[in-house]
């Protein structure tokens, strides 16, 4: 969990003096008034329940989670001094949301347009102003509701936030994500205040910060930053963020248990920035230890990359980074690290591009650097919502063109084959785990033979682009193209390495036929669903009966060819329904 205590004018912690509070909230009175008020509201109830103090805290509390975790898609769970104070911070949050977004409006045309290193390093309220007009479409839906016990000298005003029935619909709603593709999937209520509800019980994940503003000691405040702390959507960890002084009572709570218990427990946001260096030193160290002396030299740390398990163990590293950087954003701490985070994500998008198997970064880093990343990739050329490039796009050539060498295209060339064959294999495995061993010879046998190298895998290429079929192939030239896979499967089945005689060539050829027609008349749309299962039993026997009455292979091999056949029935589904 992460800790943060901040202050809004006013505020005061657990036993300071009130002197300071009074002058604030009522500085317009004179020294005899203030000491009168000072007299009647010597206890901290109305103090901490006072409009102004409260409707302070919301702006700050507001400012704080449109600047940090409204772009990430979290909620916020605030926790209020009393029920008076929490059905007040409602109606202050509302107000807080239209102040920010009135002052988002009034920025000017070059605030708007600023980028996330200049924001790094403006105050705090502009800052807030500037997320606010990025997400002011978001800011402008969210909503706030107080869940509070009732009482018999309640004011009826608070009827509304004390009804079980509507208490509820409410934490079933904040349980929702802000944003999903699927808009019925969302709901826009962003804030829950309390008093002592919620606290424990509850298990919301997308709740992503709590903003305590009353004293919460031991295992009440174990259980409330546990709630913050469960991961989900994509959240490292929660934040609490501290209105009252909580800090002490927290580690009052923790020395009962062992250091190995708590460690890592509490942590300080600021102690996020040493984090954020150690794994920024351990995502360029990885490459900096393969011999790479510059993050500029693109090409040299995609080509380093072509190690699968060195790019396995960058990617988490840089997910690390891009996480902690998040976190620290836009906070002046992260303007140190953000040119890196630029540069080491176009290497991870230009690596993506050439192995096809790299995963996209996703919501591992968070919404902050995701735009940072995004707009620099983007503008150097790379969309990272769009998939790899492959061999049979319309424009593969033209994107192997550009690369900056020869043993760049060879290598686009190569990982383009491997991507083609890794995904389509289980549609005709034989013919393509040929194509796979026809690769690996050529790269040895030209290896640093870059012109002859790139001659013999735009073959390889133009073959599959084409769908044209090596040598070996011709006598399948009068069999239906959907036939193909299995009549492949069963000569390998059948004959081995060995070509098949005429005789033994028909045999095969009607033996595929009469399997493919017999799979072809059971498919449905929904033929291998797990409901179908004694369908497909069905169909499975009668293959097997055909591969044994063929005389074709021993009995003994019949029921592992027919499990074969079947897998590839199964993954030609599309091709054989059209058929």
């Amino acid at each position: 969990m992460l800790y943060e205590g901040r202050t809004a004018k006013g505020a005061v912690k657990d036993g300071a003096s009130l002197d300071e509070l009074f002058e604030d909230l009522f500085s317009e009175r004179s020294p005899e008034e203030l000491e009168a008020i000072k007299q009647k509201y010597a206890t901290k109830g109305p103090i901490f329940d006072a409009p102004l103090l409260i409707a302070d805290k919301a702006r700050d509390m507001l400012r704080h989670y449109v600047t940090h975790i409204l772009p990430n898609g979290y909620k916020a769970q605030v926790v209020a001094y009393s029920r008076l104070a929490a059905v007040r911070y409602v109606a202050a949050f509302e107000a807080a949301r239209a102040e920010l977004l009135a002052l988002a409006d009034a920025l000017t045309p070059e605030e708007k347009a600023m980028d996330d290193e200049a924001l790094c390093v403006q105050p705090s309220k502009v800052q807030a102003s500037v997320q606010a007009w990025r997400w002011r479409e978001a800011l402008a839906k969210i909503e706030f509701a107080a869940v509070i016990s009732g009482g018999n000298n309640d004011d009826p005003a608070w009827k509304q936030w004390t009804e079980a029935a509507a208490n509820e619909t409410r934490i079933k709603n904040f349980k929702k994500p802000l944003f999903h593709a699927q808009a019925e999937k969302t709901d826009p209520l962003a804030f829950l205040v309390v008093k002592s509800m919620l606290l424990t019980g509850i298990d919301a994940p997308i709740e992503g910060v709590m903003y305590l503003d009353r004293p919460i000691r031991e295992a009440e405040l174990l259980q409330a930053i546990a709630r913050v702390n469960r991961t989900g959507f994509g959240k490292r960890c929660g934040i609490v963020v501290d209105y009252y002084g909580v800090a002490q009572h927290l580690t009052e709570a923790l020395a009962a248990y062992s250091d190995e218990d708590i460690q890592g427990a509490l942590q300080s946001l600021k102690d996020e920035v040493p984090n954020l260096r150690d794994h920024h030193a351990r995502v360029v160290g990885l490459l900096r230890s393969r011999g790479i002396e510059s993050l500029d030299d693109v090409e040299a740390c995609v080509e380093v990359l072509a190690d699968e398990r060195l790019r396995a163990e960058f990617v988490v590293k840089l997910k690390q980074f891009l996480g902690s950087l998040d976190m620290v954003l836009p906070r002046p701490e992260a303007l140190p690290f953000t040119q890196d985070a630029k540069a080491l994500s176009y290497i991870h998008a230009r690596a993506r591009n050439r192995y096809k198997d790299t995963p996209v970064l996703g919501s591992d880093v968070g919404a902050k650097v995701r735009k940072l990343i995004d707009d620099h990739v983007i503008s150097l050329g790379i969309d990272p919502k769009i998939a790899p490039i492959t061999l049979t796009d319309a424009n593969f050539e033209a994107h192997v063109s550009r690369q900056p060498n020869d043993r760049a295209k060879a290598s686009e060339m190569e990982h383009a084959i491997r991507s083609h064959i890794r995904k389509n294999i289980e549609q005709d495995p034989v013919l393509l785990r040929k194509l796979s061993e026809r690769l690996n010879e050529i790269l040895k046998t030209l290896a640093n033979q870059w012109e002859d190298l790139i001659a013999a895998l735009q073959k390889i290429i133009h073959d599959l682009q084409t769908g044209a079929v090596p040598g070996g192939d011709a006598q399948m030239a009068d069999l239906p193209e959907h036939c193909a896979p299995f009549a492949r499967l069963l000569l390998e089945a059948t004959m081995g390495n060995e070509p098949p005689n005429a005789a033994q060539w028909l045999k095969i050829r009607n033996l595929t036929v009469e399997v493919v027609d017999m799979v072809a008349d059971e498919l449905t749309d929904t033929f291998w669903e797990s409901h179908k299962r004694p369908a497909q039993d069905a169909l499975g026997a009668r293959i097997f009966k055909a591969l044994r009455t063929s005389h074709l292979l021993p009995t003994a091999n019949a029921p592992a060819l027919k499990d074969r056949l079947l897998a590839l029935a199964r993954a030609n589904h599309a091709r054989l329904i059209a058929a």
